[in-house]
């Protein structure tokens, strides 16, 4: 297999009408956001994206580009206009494959990730990064945002207070949509020449 999804996929034609793709990675034990509800609802509200669930069958960083190079080959959709929509510790994984430069793609929505320290260097990315975070005031604010921050990428973080109870359920949901939203009406409108793209 391929390092990177970048070796893998960056002599692939770019077709000038391709749609956004928004893909929801599943794993056996992280479904939450992929709920039918949700899920239908994102649906309606982005008629410029087409939603497929990227089921994982690993979960380490190689089962993860495999995966998302698979689901980008059934579509037919260059990685610029592909969005990852995780949570928890896979959605780490994704945010750190793209910070390493070995994951390109327009944009990741992360919900739930370890605010913990990266373990390497931030290469520069034109993704656009979202993260959802909970947290409480007894917990530290780990320097993942500030590592975000001091590279001055396009990064959006919404920190929801976990006291809140089932409130912050809701403002996650929310939070979460906003994003999406945001990021399928922003990479529609981009061209896809290579100009700026991942």
């Amino acid at each position: 297999m391929p390092k990177s999804l970048q070796s893998a996929i960056a002599i692939r034609p770019h077709r000038a009408n391709a749609r956004v793709l928004v893909g929801v990675l599943v794993t056996p034990d992280v479904t939450a956001i992929a709920m039918p509800k949700t899920f239908a609802r994102w649906q309606r509200l982005t008629p410029l994206a087409t939603w497929r669930p990227i089921a994982l069958r690993e979960t380490s960083y190689a089962g993860i580009l495999s995966g998302v190079a698979a689901a980008l080959d059934r579509v037919d959709v260059p990685p610029q206009r592909l969005i990852l929509l995780g949570e928890g510790c896979i959605a780490r994984r994704v945010l750190e494959l793209t910070l390493r430069g070995e994951l390109p793609c327009g944009g990741i929505v992360a919900i739930d990730v370890a605010s913990g320290a990266l373990p390497f260097p931030v290469v520069p990315t034109v993704t656009a990064i979202r993260l959802v975070i909970h947290h409480n005031d007894d917990a530290p604010q780990g320097s993942l945002i500030g590592a975000l921050r001091a590279a001055d990428l396009d990064a959006r973080i919404i920190n929801l207070d976990l006291a809140a109870g089932r409130g912050a359920e809701a403002a996650a949901a929310n939070a979460t949509e906003t994003f999406v939203l945001e990021l399928v009406a922003t990479i529609s409108r981009r061209t896809t020449d290579g100009a700026g793209n991942p």
